[in-house]
């Protein structure tokens, strides 16, 4: 069966990575300036696009899902002995939010599409000299609707739909107290955080049609996806593996190919 805007491609290239956390300054200057790291809490972008018929309670839903899992994140980072200290910054996800965030830009295309986060320089210099950082390690989770690859799981013709769809994404980013950002995470695929939506390939299959219907998954969906934990047999990990997933992808983009200089601590 065809379908209008599906496309096969060899499953070789499927292995094909798009993009990677960036430096926006150099290794050395990095490590040079942000010896003592804070994490804030997790953050929502409540003005950011959802499509989703409920998306009051999906933001509902990522605001209960979210509460106290920096503290992971800030054991992660600590293991990885690349900063003098990582400390976790207590507060209120939605005020630091609004009280650290001047808005938000677009950018890149297609697969690469995200929203790019700009700070408030006098709100972050007044709670780095609060806390003792020298910059916020900041995950905002962002609704944002880009044209993305969506795999038939069912298929063995390695057979997707390419379209537009309704996503929870990610942008994390270091930001000096200046506001400057000397690190940051986003775009494809490393700031894919949670569809919210898919191409129902078995309901064209079984009427007979090549017009695939793109569908909203169900807040109860969302929720089981959201605190699913590893499976497997040996697997005893209590952590829900979306945000696992989620926080290697951020320390292990802020420790690769850096040295640890407190590798002894």
């Amino acid at each position: 069966m065809r379908y209008p805007g599906l496309l096969l491609l060899p499953l070789s290239l499927l292995l094909v990575s798009c993009a990677s956390p960036t430096y926006k300054v150099s290794k050395d200057e990095y490590r040079e300036r942000v010896k003592v790291l804070g994490v804030l809490p997790l953050m929502l972008d409540e003005t950011s696009e959802i499509r989703h018929p409920q998306a009051a309670e999906v933001f509902s839903l990522l605001r209960r899902q979210n509460y106290g899992k920096s503290a992971q994140l800030t054991e992660m980072l600590r293991k990885t002995k690349g900063y003098f200290d990582v400390r976790q910054v207590a507060g209120e996800p939605d005020e630091l939010y609004g009280a650290l965030v001047a808005g938000s830009t677009l950018q890149g295309q297609g697969e690469k599409r995200y929203r790019k986060y700009h700070f408030q320089p006098a709100a972050l210099s007044s709670l780095a000299a609060r806390e003792g950082v020298d910059g916020f390690l900041v995950v905002v989770m962002n609704g944002l609707v880009r044209q993305e690859k969506r795999w038939d799981r069912v298929s063995l013709s390695a057979t997707y739909l390419l379209a537009d769809y309704n996503s929870i994404v990610v942008t994390a980013a270091v930001v000096a107290p200046t506001g400057e950002v000397l690190w940051e995470l986003a775009g494809e695929p490393a700031g894919n955080f949670l569809p919210l939506q898919y191409p129902d390939f078995e309901e064209a299959f079984y009427n007979k049609t090549e017009a695939v219907a793109i569908k909203f998954i169900t807040l109860p969906g969302l929720d089981r996806t959201l605190a699913e934990k590893e499976k497997g047999l040996f697997s005893r990990d209590p952590f829900p593996r979306i945000y696992r997933e989620l926080f290697e992808k951020i320390s292990g983009g802020l420790t690769s190919g850096m040295l640890n200089p407190f590798k002894s601590k």
